[in-house]
């Protein structure tokens, strides 16, 4: 129990702490100012590749006097095309999207849209038939969607000026676009699963893959650091290519508040340029240890545990951003539709861990083994399920 609190304070911290950066980093008001969030992003993950490109090759965790399973092999120029690459690419653009929105809207807007995610997940898991149809899931999905749109929505009043309200609407609209990448990614996920030979590989795959609706990860498994380590280059290249084309970076960016000091002159200095390094160094390392938690936490402990720990990281990143950044919900409206939201994101849970339970039975009973389906939308799970399938 202990190992456990701690792990999930260690993935608070990294997480809470990650997207308090992010706002600074990129807030044009009270913030640092950078106008490059993508080209920065795009440096998260080169640094993230790094830190698994030392994991996966010289790290080698020894249990029992035998090392944990992470593969040294590349995967075949077919699996790329036609998993890895569209898998990054939508995570790029999630991760992209979410960052930009930060010069557009508040840390607490940005996390209560974010959770709404999970309708994404649902509305595509439906459409693509990974989804089983469900009157209560088709609920869940308007009832987030109605928060949603009580978050963005402000009464018209002659105080508050029309540039303000088009600001809010631009920096939602992005989350809401991130948010639908991070459903797509999932549900293209479910796919890649789906058409792999399952009846071939269930009998290699129970020894090494239980269900990880009833059961946290367990010893031997792929780690999600091995895809991570796959995903990131293609993310980074990505994000990389957008920036210049979006962002166009270069010189600007050696004169931002990022490289350079001084108010009306701006100098760049050996301590300026290291400062800088530093700031774009820290979240890639946060990222690499959040992910490591993440994992941990699921092989000690019931995946539901982390759904319901992610509910309250969600509350504690709200309160943070109120606290240490000043932000404030405007109106009962959007006070109604933060309830709802996380409400809505906590009864979904509860619906899905009620459904596993009752798939589980039936599983037993029938001897089938059934797609593994998260009831958290972390990135990790994806990375951990399409490493899944890397490992078939």
């Amino acid at each position: 129990m202990r190992n456990l609190i701690i792990l999930i304070l260690g993935w608070y911290f990294c997480s809470i702490t990650l997207s308090l950066y992010n706002k600074w980093m990129f807030d044009p008001i009270k913030g640092l100012k950078i106008d490059s969030p993508i080209l920065v992003t795009s440096f998260h993950q080169w640094v993230l590749w790094f830190l698994s490109f030392l994991y996966v090759r010289y790290l080698r965790l020894e249990e029992n006097g035998r090392s944990t399973t992470i593969r040294d092999q590349w995967p075949s120029l077919k699996f790329y095309l036609k998993y890895l690459i569209p898998t990054a690419i939508a995570a790029a653009g999630d991760i992209g999207f979410g960052n930009v929105s930060f010069k557009y809207i508040s840390l607490t807007v940005y996390t209560i849209i974010k959770s709404a995610s999970i309708a994404f997940v649902l509305l595509f898991g439906c459409l693509f038939g990974v989804e089983k149809f469900h009157w209560k899931l088709a609920l869940i999905v308007l009832v987030m969607f109605a928060g949603v749109v009580m978050m963005i929505f402000t009464p018209s009043s002659g105080t508050e000026p029309v540039k303000d309200r088009s600001t809010l609407v631009l920096g939602s609209c992005l989350v809401l676009i991130s948010s639908c990448l991070s459903g797509l990614r999932w549900v293209y996920t479910q796919l890649t699963l789906k058409k792999q030979d399952h009846y071939d590989s269930v009998a290699s795959a129970e020894s090494t893959i239980p269900d990880l609706r009833t059961r946290a990860v367990s010893r031997g498994k792929p780690h999600p650091i091995h895809t991570i380590y796959q995903l990131a280059p293609i993310m980074g290249i990505a994000l990389f290519t957008t920036s210049l084309i979006v962002d166009k970076p270069f010189p600007s960016i050696f004169q931002s508040n990022l490289f350079s000091t001084g108010d009306e002159v701006r100098v760049i200095t050996v301590k300026s340029i290291m400062k800088g390094l530093l700031l774009l160094v820290i979240p890639g390392i946060e990222v690499f240890f959040m992910t490591i938690c993440e994992f941990a936490i699921l092989q000690t402990a019931h995946v539901l545990t982390l759904s319901i720990a992610g509910i309250v990281k969600e509350l504690l990143t709200i309160v943070c951003g109120m606290i240490l950044l000043g932000e404030r919900l405007r109106g009962v409206h959007n006070w109604a539709g933060m309830c709802i939201i996380l409400l809505d994101v906590a009864y979904y849970n509860y619906f899905r861990f009620q459904q596993d339970q009752k798939d589980n039975s039936i599983t037993e009973k029938d001897g089938e083994e059934l797609v593994p389906y998260s009831i958290t939308t972390d990135s990790m799970m994806q990375e951990y399920e399409l490493d899944i399938i890397v490992s078939r």
